[in-house]
């Protein structure tokens, strides 16, 4: 039904723009998305209903211009990453290195992302027992928690996993609850095993959160700024708490090193105050704030709230903060609002690193309504938690909702003319001299953190919505014949709903049907991986070689390094990278062979193939998947592939596989094989 109500307004020939929606009909998408910044990704980022084509595309786009990279926002010799500010290069906050751990941990979980997260999360458990004192000294009763410097600092030199001297609003409970949370996750994952110093580091932070009564204590939150009692905070911590009973749960005879009940008060006293709170950030008197955007973390990463208050957060969200550009943290928010830089430097508030209440309340009076800045950290977020709640409700509003913030986000990207620079996610965007431009941050790891997942999201939402139909389809083929009568599936479609126009169906469906029959598979491919494409083979044997199957593994791995080597040397249009199967040990320069992220992207193209040895076997690929070398499959030793969407594009492909021929002909002749 989506994929045709378009053509009640919009009577095009393709199949491809049957997807389309207009932004006026209600029972359309109606996105009411940004143009894109970046006029490369304006093809995706618009008015249209998703492909996995789509989504491989953005994938590709930003993956080839480092947008996802977070190594890039490493701080040197350390595992910790911060944000691309030159002027903080050496400055790391917990709470993002805690989103950048589960978003490698949570996207790769068996490869590198998984240990870059344990990587990330051990360096800030090594700086917490570095200066465990600061826990002590307020569970003793000679710090003053009252006093931000005397509380748990969560702002560290990320070289030396020291302190920072600089005053800085460190009561962020928030923070604390953010690492609580992902230490245990990887420990009741079976990923990091939870080792001595760590369980005291943890007993100890329960101490202390009893200690300050966090269920009703005065932080600074996410945004650093007026201390109050806030759900945000209060549910990051027990996220964290709830963790923490999952991994004793998981092992047995583990003790907490801290007084008894201490947990169970963290878990009891956490619940009833959130409950209290929710769905308003803070009714403190004074302080109250109904609608903000830390509110969202609660539904996703941290999954604290159950599903109908997480579609209530995020949809409180849409209604009261969402901007055209992004989502604003909270209305009457001054940091970054109209022509920050020069109204906020004229009282100083533009240089300054933190605030205190007074100069806060100073500088939100510059904020007026709609003229606050809006954020990219957001959009990803709501998109992966209605993701969730389609995975759950299988409606086509979530899945709708989904792809709407997940596009936005992709529109964030800059352009070629950003400040910035082109390519990067800025923290937000703000009006400056009328127009909406990035600030001065070079990159947010935050914003980049959030993505990931958001990615990996809609990935799985759209194969589940092509499965579902499939099984739909094959409920009613009970002959099992894989197809159904094009004349018979237009009358059933029009009897179920009466607004389904013939003309538009028989436009969506004309290229899809052989002998008047629609093939399930090829019409689930349509509509959900975009225009079908063929692929184009070559199989190249080599003289005096036995077949992939009956050579041994010490052949294979030497095959395979002359056939990299040779590949390795393709340069321009032809150049790309060799991905060893999964779990091979056989290729050096990537042991442990390609991550379960790189050969889905694979997989999607049909550039992927299953063997039960991994050994000397692999798949080398330009980086925009449009050809790949079979290196040791089942067919022979060579397989060239390249994919086409039209007669045109064949005949690229098939020039594309002589090319390829030709090259590797001449490598392997100087090696003294002969294809």
């Amino acid at each position: 039904k989506s994929h045709t109500k378009t053509r009640q307004q919009k009577r095009q020939s393709t199949t491809k723009t049957t997807q389309k929606h207009s932004n006026k009909s209600p029972k359309t998408m109606d996105l009411g998305l940004p143009k894109a910044f970046h006029p490369d990704l304006e093809s995706v980022a618009k008015d249209e209903l998703l492909t996995s084509g789509d989504v491989e595309r953005v994938r590709v786009s930003l993956t080839k211009n480092k947008t996802l990279d977070l190594s890039a926002f490493k701080v040197a010799g350390s595992h910790l990453v911060t944000n691309g500010n030159p002027n903080q290069a050496s400055m790391v906050w917990v709470r993002e290195n805690m989103f950048a751990a589960f978003a490698l941990y949570t996207t790769d979980r068996g490869g590198t992302g998984t240990k870059e997260a344990i990587a990330i999360v051990n360096d800030v458990a090594t700086y917490f027992l570095k200066h465990a004192a600061r826990f002590d000294d307020v569970i003793a009763g000679t710090a003053d928690p009252n006093i931000s410097m005397e509380r748990p600092h969560v702002r560290l030199n990320g070289n030396s996993l020291e302190e920072l001297e600089e005053y800085w609003n460190h009561k962020q409970n928030d923070a604390l609850g953010y690492f609580l949370w992902m230490r245990c996750k990887l420990c009741a994952a079976g990923k990091m095993r939870m080792t001595g110093d760590h369980l005291r580091l943890l007993g100890l932070m329960l101490e202390y959160l009893v200690s300050i009564e966090y269920w009703r204590d005065e932080d600074n939150g996410h945004w650093e700024e007026v201390a109050k009692v806030s759900a945000s905070s209060v549910g990051a911590v027990l996220a964290g708490a709830k963790e923490f009973k999952k991994v004793l749960d998981k092992h047995d005879g583990m003790i907490v090193p801290c007084a008894d009940g201490t947990l169970e008060k963290l878990l009891e006293k956490g619940e009833e105050s959130l409950v209290a709170l929710l769905p308003n950030e803070s009714d403190q008197r004074g302080r109250e704030r109904e609608f903000d955007s830390a509110l969202l973390f609660l539904a996703y990463p941290l999954q604290v709230v159950d599903s109908a208050m997480a579609r209530t957060i995020v949809q409180r969200v849409e209604e009261n903060l969402t901007g055209d550009i992004g989502v604003r943290r909270y209305n009457g928010d001054g940091f970054w609002c109209k022509n920050f830089k020069l109204r906020a430097g004229v009282q100083g508030f533009y240089t300054k690193v933190a605030f205190n209440d007074q100069e806060i309340a100073m500088r939100n009076k510059l904020a007026k309504p709609g003229e606050e800045a809006q954020w990219t950290i957001f959009d990803s977020v709501m998109s992966t938690i209605y993701g969730n709640l389609f995975k759950e409700s299988g409606t086509f509003e979530d899945l709708q909702a989904q792809q709407r913030h997940f596009l936005r986000s992709v529109a964030q990207v800059t352009g070629p003319d950003a400040p910035t620079g082109p390519w990067v996610f800025p923290e937000c965007y703000y009006l400056c001299d009328g127009a909406w431009t990035a600030n001065d941050a070079i990159g947010s790891v935050w914003a980049v953190s959030n993505f990931l997942p958001a990615l990996q999201c809609i990935e799985q939402t759209l194969e589940q919505s092509r499965e579902e139909l499939r099984a739909e389809f094959h409920r009613f083929d009970e002959q099992a014949l894989g197809h159904i009568d094009k004349e018979d599936l237009m009358t059933v479609l029009t009897k179920l709903d009466e607004e389904l126009h013939p003309e538009d169906l028989a436009l969506l469906l004309r290229d899809i049907h052989q002998d008047g029959k629609i093939h399930f598979d090829k019409l689930l491919d349509d509509l959900f991986k975009g225009k079908v494409s063929s692929t184009v083979k070559k199989v190249l044997s080599v003289a005096g070689l036995k077949s992939p199957a009956q050579m041994t593994p010490d052949e294979l791995t030497e095959f395979e390094r002359v056939a990299t080597d040779a590949l390795g040397e393709l340069k321009g249009e032809l150049e790309g990278e060799y991905f060893p199967l999964a779990n091979s040990s056989s290729y050096l320069a990537k042991p442990g062979g390609m991550s379960a992220q790189e050969a889905e992207s694979l997989a999607v193209h049909g550039f992927l193939f299953q063997t039960a040895d991994p050994t000397g076997r692999g798949v080398f690929a330009d980086q925009e998947h449009r050809f790949a070398v079979f290196v040791n499959a089942p067919t022979g030793q060579l397989e060239l592939l390249a994919r086409a969407t039209s007669p045109e594009e064949t005949v690229v492909a098939e020039r594309t596989l002589k090319q390829l021929e030709t090259f590797l002909r001449e490598q392997l002749k100087s090696n003294n094989y002969q294809i």
